[in-house]
């Protein structure tokens, strides 16, 4: 029982009860009021039909609703279920049907007629604006508002009663190749892990950060908490536009943004042809993917601004590491790991290998998950017994305790002709192309090289290059065996919801599409 971030909430209410927590649009929500509502939404709860199984689930865009929900479910004990609601009809039932949610958050935008026996499933729903003929039966369909509104608030809820071994909250992977997996997390761990961050990147309560990462993945997760922990202001986007963005940092005077590599690109080919004030930055933070050496360079010169890259997984509640204010940025590195994690780099045979060495990233610590929910085997495979975590990413530590990640993903690694190729050198070499805008590199299989090299490529606005242009351009910067084979060049590159390319569908797609070459 945690309770860490309603007594932080509580104490900012207290010590600046006008200073904005969130902004949402034209809505403005000071702390005294994000007190109030979380409170009052942890007492309404009370008027459900909660039984000792009862989850909720929150369906929403980037919205006041969602944090509010959170932190008063938190307060009150009651599990919660964040839904990507980029996942299929299908795999949302699913996940219903996995955890066992029964009451719901959501905004009408998801309601869909063709969809709307799956809502009226669940045993309540708290709407977050009106749904005019949604098709929802009345009885259990509340406004959010309305349910704020008829609860009282409780600083001291009775805690939920529920059956053992159920998290505080359960967030879901978005499965490309198999069903999504939940992971198991509590308030305690978004606590420690939110701490860990702080002491590398010293949030103020001055501080506005952009939160156009979508809320319900544990990068913006993270970064939300983090804000409201040190009595900062969110500022709400419903999603990544870059132009919101940009425009967004002006008028609210932004000190600080998290964001994706992908959406990075795209700020900087805005700011390099347009007129965009971006000077009351303090940082930028990037995640959820590898940055690459040339946009990094590219970010800081145009933006005239510091970019902090970190790594982390939902499975670790989700920071292993970030480069520190400190520090400042160091190409390639995601810096050190956290006060409170530890940390090894290890061989197939699950051995340390001397620093500097590639192997995989093992990590352990109270930020880990104990498994997934429900499936203990999945749990095994990635929980050695003695609690270390098996990232499944390639990496290295320099002589400081630096982490680099140096090849991406194990599964992502290529074998060519019995040589490992790394997808991210690949992909580190072709971005710096004045023509390329994106690039992923994935194996496909060959009959003789066992799998071929192939980079799949979005060109800049207005550029072309050839296939034959490019194999020369990275035959001057890369090993022989390195270059790819084949060079795709799509319009976009298919991405999850935080802008992380899907190399599973690349090469789900590219299977069988392309003539092994002799």
């Amino acid at each position: 029982m945690a309770l860490e971030f309603h007594k932080l909430i509580k104490k900012h209410a207290e010590a600046q009860p006008d200073h904005p927590a969130i902004i949402d649009g034209e809505a403005t929500v000071t702390y005294a009021q994000l007190l109030e509502q979380v409170e009052r939404f942890a007492g309404g709860l009370d008027t459900l039909s909660l039984g000792p199984d009862s989850k909720l689930g929150l369906l929403c865009l980037n919205q006041k609703e969602y944090l509010i929900a959170l932190l008063g479910a938190l307060l009150k004990g009651l599990p919660v279920v964040p839904y990507n609601f980029m996942l299929t009809p299908e795999d949302m039932i699913y996940i219903t049907r996995d955890a066992g949610v029964d009451h719901l958050v959501v905004n009408p935008v998801f309601i869909k007629p063709e969809i709307a026996p799956f809502f009226s499933k669940f045993k309540g729903r708290i709407t977050t604006a009106p749904v005019p003929d949604s098709g929802l039966p009345a009885e259990g369909t509340i406004p959010f508002d309305k349910f704020l509104q008829s609860a009282q608030p409780d600083e001291t809820p009775p805690r939920h009663s529920r059956t053992e071994g159920i998290p505080d909250v359960i967030m879901y992977t978005s499965g490309t190749t198999a069903k999504p997996k939940g992971v198991m997390l509590n308030e305690s761990m978004f606590d420690n892990n939110s701490k860990g961050v702080e002491t590398y990147l010293p949030f103020q309560p001055e501080d506005r950060a952009i939160m156009a990462l979508p809320l319900f993945h544990s990068f913006g997760n993270i970064i939300a908490l983090l804000i409201l922990r040190v009595g900062g202001t969110l500022i709400l986007l419903p999603q990544f536009q870059p132009k919101a963005i940009l425009a967004a940092i002006h008028q609210h005077q932004a000190t600080i943004l998290p964001l994706v590599p992908t959406i990075y690109s795209f700020l900087a080919q805005l700011v390099e042809r347009g007129d965009y004030n971006v000077s009351s930055l303090r940082y930028c933070i990037s995640g959820g993917a590898a940055l690459p050496h040339a946009l990094l360079h590219k970010v800081e010169d145009l933006m005239k601004v510091t970019v902090l890259e970190g790594y982390g997984l939902t499975e670790t509640s989700p920071v292993i590491s970030v480069n520190t204010i400190k520090g400042g940025s160091v190409v390639g590195s995601v810096g050190p790991a956290l006060p409170d994690v530890q940390l090894k780099i290890v061989d197939d045979q699950g051995q340390a290998v001397p620093q500097g060495e590639v192997g995989e990233i093992i990590v352990k610590g109270p930020t880990v998950m104990p498994g997934y929910w429900k499936l203990p085997e999945a749990s095994r495979e990635a929980l050695t017994p003695e609690g270390w975590l098996k990232t499944g990413d390639l990496g290295h530590l320099d002589e400081q305790g630096r982490l680099y990640i140096s090849a991406g993903r194990k599964k992502d690694l290529i074998i060519r002709a019995g040589e490992n190729v790394a997808p991210l050198a690949i992909e580190n070499v072709l971005v710096n192309h004045p023509a390329i805008m994106e690039a992923a590199a994935v194996g496909t299989p060959h009959p003789r090289l066992g799998e071929q090299v192939v980079a799949c490529i979005v060109l800049k606005e207005g550029c072309q290059a050839t296939e034959l242009e490019l194999k020369k351009y990275c035959r001057e910067k890369l090993p022989p065996f390195s270059v790819p084979d084949h060079f795709q060049f799509y319009e976009t590159l298919p991405k999850n919801p935080v802008g992380k390319i899907l190399k599973t569908q690349l090469r789900e797609e590219l299977q069988g599409a392309l003539n092994p070459s002799s």
